[in-house]
């Protein structure tokens, strides 16, 4: 069984729905751990030479937090009311992604539930908005939630890459779907596994030999795992577009796939199937990272 023991909730106050909220209850029903709710602000008007002086702005941040807070506990009373075991804090930084990893990197969460919306063009080509800076540095399992409701009976689709085309490391693969597998119990979901490889051109390779050799690794890296064939997919295709289809085709709640983090240049240019589908995609997405990823935001401590 998935071993969830606490839980970081990323909240929004301002907004009338907690989409990230809503689903962590919902997987609380099931696993029962602990959680922690967390606020990240911050205000220009607030910093130092906007419209306050020196000697205001630390008691003003401070009366700011403080309203956060207050609000963040009259959202979680019922909870706490109800005997879960839940804990909050409205954090101060910008960009709001640090506080997030930093506030990961103190808490040590079994996953990170954070609500995502669609982001323009620019933003995704740069990688300049709070989501992808997550995919790229929270050293969690991080999920991030959609708008769209899940079935009765949840679809999982686990992403692998048994042949390491993209630069994945050895041994994720089965992570992802050791980690979705457990998920999937937990929440009595309906657990599909697909690795989709599309073919260079000019790379030297006739299009039966690679159908062969990717359905070779995939096959073996199955044999691991007790995955009914038909829930079994090879598609040769490339990643981001089969993930879409897919998606449609088995009306997919939640995708389970790895992230590496590399430089903010290179993945500008290069990106990961991560950042190139997560605007496309309307079912939740949990990312997931190796053993020895280490976040490149520090931890004070």
């Amino acid at each position: 069984m998935l071993e969830l023991e606490k839980v970081l909730v990323v909240i929004d106050p301002d907004r009338e729905t907690q989409l990230a909220l809503d689903k962590a209850l919902h997987l609380e029903k099931l696993c029962e751990f602990e959680m922690k709710l967390i606020a990240c602000d911050y205000s220009q008007y607030l910093v130092e030479g906007y419209y306050f002086d020196a000697v205001q702005i630390p008691q003003l941040r401070k009366d700011y937090l403080a309203e956060r807070r207050a609000a963040l506990r009259a959202l979680t009373k019922p909870l706490r009311d109800s005997g879960l075991c839940v804990q909050t804090d409205a954090l101060w930084g910008h960009p709001p992604f640090e506080s997030i990893v930093l506030e990961t990197l103190n808490y040590k969460p079994d996953l990170v539930v954070h609500s995502t919306r669609r982001h323009s063009k620019l933003s995704r080509m740069f990688l300049s908005n709070e989501d992808w800076q997550l995919v790229r540095t929270c050293p969690s399992p991080l999920w991030l939630v959609k708008e769209k409701k899940w079935n009765a009976r949840p679809v999982m689709l686990a992403a692998v890459d048994p042949k390491h085309a993209r630069g994945k490391p050895v041994g994720l693969d089965h992570k992802i779907v050791r980690y979705a597998e457990q998920l999937a119990d937990c929440i009595d979901a309906e657990l599909h596994v697909m690795h989709s490889f599309s073919q260079i051109p000019l790379s030297g390779t006739y299009p039966a030999q690679a159908l062969e050799e990717h359905q070779t690794a995939f096959t073996q890296l199955m044999a691991d795992f007790d995955i009914p064939e038909e829930r079994q997919h090879l598609v040769a295709q490339a990643p981001d577009y089969a993930l879409q289809d897919l998606e449609k085709k088995l009306d997919v709640d939640i995708i389970v796939m790895g992230a590496i983090s590399r430089s903010r240049l290179t993945d500008a240019f290069i990106g990961n199937t991560a950042e190139k589908v997560l605007d496309y995609l309307e079912s939740d997405v949990l990312i997931i990272k190796r053993d020895s990823f280490v976040s490149p935001i520090k931890s004070s401590s």
